[in-house]
């Protein structure tokens, strides 16, 4: 039997050019933490990349001070005697967006900086897994609003704070500056905490665990590798820079650093931010609504993410107590949605 003549096409097909700085694709079976460790990665790359980060930062801070400058020369007077003053949502709006501002920012390192997929910085698929997400949420929702029942019925919670809290809900602020404080809140904190869990727990884990080479024997290689110096960079990290601003909050720090590590380990564990993001995101709203309400907007600091029922800026033993509670409960129950709805843990390997 004669074979069929061969057909050639023409004109021959052209060769697939392929960039030298194209991204890298995702390791293949690799935990979170080891996300950045790509073909492309060279020893230089981490402190490039945190330089490139310091450098866009400053100029990031910058402008936000110039831009806050303008508005309160321009404005911030009170609408009413006991009103909010709308200095207070501007500087809210203004400092929660340039907390948002480092979203694009860790995605350009990752990407840009790092060579590869911008998505391997959120999770082991590379992207957002949404049901995963809305699980996660969903958890940390009843267990902040289960916190924030029943923390003001507790024989310890003081006095004091019973009294703030009535002060202040007699001094709450107009129906109009409510509403458009917490339209701020509502569309801006999510993307604060999201931009926090990207830099402390995404981009600084994955920069720490970017350092043992697979093949190395040596000591340092071998601790790199393991998942506990990323864990302990990521969680301890906005811990110290809380440290250094409010040397006397111990409570609030240890806190910090509890909530900081439990979801460094939870991100590993899940093989990505989305458990972290979602008791972030929950927490903050819980505080920064409470001080919308109670006309306390000024007061709002860092340890919003800790603690849903606690009054803002408390610094007690309580405040380490309802911390351990809250993200042990969490921790738990997440591990168990983990086993039943099976998010992937490692990134996958291509046959």
């Amino acid at each position: 039997m004669t074979p069929a003549p061969s057909v050639w096409a023409w004109p021959p097909p052209r060769p697939v050019r392929r960039s030298r700085f194209a991204r890298a694709e995702i390791p293949e079976g690799e935990s979170y933490h080891r996300l950045a460790r790509t073909p492309l990665f060279r020893w230089w790359i981490p402190p490039l990349a945190i330089l490139v980060f310091a450098v866009l930062l400053s100029f990031l801070w910058i402008g936000v001070v110039v831009v806050m400058t303008i508005v309160a020369i321009l404005g911030g007077g009170g609408l009413a005697p006991d009103s909010a003053r709308v200095g207070e949502i501007a500087g809210l709006a203004f400092g929660l967006s340039s907390m948002a501002l480092l979203i694009p920012l860790a995605l350009f390192i990752a990407r840009v900086v790092q060579w590869r997929s911008a998505g391997s910085l959120i999770s082991v698929d590379g992207r957002v897994r949404w049901r995963w997400m809305g699980v996660c949420l969903l958890v940390a929702l009843m267990l902040a609003g289960t916190c924030a029942a029943l923390v003001p019925m507790l024989p310890f919670h003081s006095a004091d704070d019973a009294a703030v809290e009535a002060t202040s809900a007699g001094t709450r602020a107009g129906v109009q500056v409510l509403l458009a404080a917490l339209t701020v809140i509502v569309l801006l904190v999510p993307l604060q905490s999201a931009a926090e869990e990207l830099t402390m727990r995404g981009l600084v884990m994955q920069l720490v665990g970017s350092l043992g080479s697979e093949h190395g024997e040596g000591a340092f290689s071998r601790v790199m590798r393991s998942p506990w110096p990323a864990i302990l960079a990521g969680g301890t990290l906005f811990a110290a820079l809380y440290a250094s601003t409010h040397p006397g909050h111990v409570w609030t720090t240890a806190s910090l650093v509890v909530f900081g590590a439990a979801m460094s380990w939870l991100t590993l564990r899940t093989g990505g931010l989305e458990a972290a993001i979602g008791l972030h995101v929950v927490n903050s709203l819980f505080q920064f609504t409470r001080c919308a309400l109670e006309g306390r907007l000024s007061e709002v600091g860092t340890g919003v993410v800790i603690g849903a029922g606690l009054p803002v800026g408390a610094d007690t033993p309580l405040t380490l107590l309802l911390t351990v509670a809250q993200v042990g409960l969490y921790v738990t129950v997440v591990l168990w949605c983990l086993r039943r709805f099976g998010p992937a843990t490692r990134s996958a390997v291509h046959a």
